[in-house]
């Protein structure tokens, strides 16, 4: 299928690695020019390269830390100043801490809301009026499953990513009447690097053995395996196109079934 996304200008945080490279290297690869953030921009240039090369398109490496407000405006003005807007924006953000309610203190909740809700509050801010301008776009904030079903010693990003949801929500009708479509995709337990760093919390918090650990993460997936970034990736492409053209206001579980409700 052709999802028609050839020289569609996108912009994709937190791209170096994880799922927000998976994004950047589906999209690139059905041509779309993709400027892709993170703060270290020597690792962002060779991705960057390949994937101009896969899709034949032009990329951007670009340097941005979330947690600043400046630097977020800066980078999505250089991808305006170079390309002349943003069609596509795929809203990444890193995972805040994990661990039990009562074993996190006020300042952790602190940098959660400044590491998962602001930096996509201000990169809304700085990208929806260049999709108006343009006469449309898609938005796409890659939350949790947590969203949906309960992730135990999970609730920074439970909570968090909840308020993401409801900004999703909200501008899916807001922005309807300006053709921006506004969706999240929310992601069960997937092979990247971040659900290592999970997987060996919930060792360290519980005690086990890592095979055990796996199993906390495993035992409620029906397909009892790990999500491929990749395919991933693809979903992303999918939702960004115009095979979606019909989706706002979405939050779509990529969880092998681990969500329960419907």
């Amino acid at each position: 299928m052709d999802l028609k996304l050839r020289n569609k200008r996108a912009l994709v945080t937190a791209a170096s690695r994880g799922l927000g490279l998976a994004s950047a290297r589906a999209i690139g690869g059905e041509g779309a020019r993709v400027a892709m953030t993170g703060r270290s921009v020597a690792t962002l240039e060779k991705e960057a390269q390949e994937i101009a090369r896969a899709g034949q398109t032009e990329t951007m490496a670009l340097a941005m830390d979330l947690s600043d407000p400046a630097s977020i405006r800066q980078g999505v003005d250089a991808v305006i100043r170079k390309w002349g807007g943003v069609d596509i924006l795929v809203a990444n953000t890193p995972g805040p801490s994990a661990g039990p309610f009562m074993s996190l203190p006020r300042d952790e909740w602190y940098t959660a809301i400044n590491m998962t809700i602001m930096p996509v509050v201000d990169l809304l801010h700085a990208v929806v009026p260049s999709m108006k301008a343009s006469g449309g776009g898609r938005i796409v904030c890659i939350t949790t499953i947590g969203v949906k079903t309960i992730q135990p010693s999970m609730v920074l990003s439970n909570a968090t990513r909840l308020a993401i949801t409801g900004i999703v929500k909200t501008l899916s009708v807001e922005l309807a009447a300006d053709n921006i479509l506004v969706n999240a995709l929310c992601p069960g337990p997937i092979d990247t690097d971040r659900m290592i760093e999970l997987i060996d919390a919930t060792q360290k918090e519980k005690g086990i053995d890592r095979a055990a650990a796996e199993a906390v993460w495993l035992d409620e997936v029906p397909l009892r395996r790990m999500g491929r970034a990749e395919d991933f990736g693809k979903m992303i492409a999918v939702l960004v196109s115009e095979a979606s053209s019909y989706i706002t206001g979405a939050s779509i579980p990529f969880d092998g079934g681990k969500a329960k409700g419907y």
